[in-house]
């Protein structure tokens, strides 16, 4: 999950080959129906919850880094997102990671 410039590109901003060898890359409509309106739970460099808002909308609660609020949305098969705290566009691919987890390549995650 991108949570700021602190963060290593968290969220979206690592290439597939950099996500498990087993990982599929997700397609943007598959992001969208599977994350879209939800929240999910991560683990990485740090821990914490993102929702993704169905409007486009996202925020985060970090046990590190705090909490954030911004943008996101589908670019083809990339993943966009923008903060108020880090206001660069980071975009990238998301894998399916099996059992239920899904990566960046940094950070795991599972929908709750």
């Amino acid at each position: 999950m991108k949570i700021s410039n602190l963060i290593p590109t968290a969220a979206f901003a690592v290439l597939a080959m950099s996500a498990p060898a087993f990982a599929q890359t997700l397609t943007g409509q598959q992001f969208v129906d599977l994350h879209a309106g939800k929240c999910v739970s991560y683990t990485g460099e740090s821990t914490g919850t993102q929702c993704y808002g169905a409007d486009g909308t996202t925020r985060y609660e970090d046990n590190t880094y705090g909490s954030d609020t911004g943008t996101w949305e589908v670019r083809g098969n990339d993943v966009c997102e923008r903060f108020i705290k880090d206001p660069g566009l980071d975009c990238g691919p998301v894998s399916a990671a099996g059992g239920g987890r899904y990566t960046d390549g940094y950070y795991t995650w599972t929908i709750n």
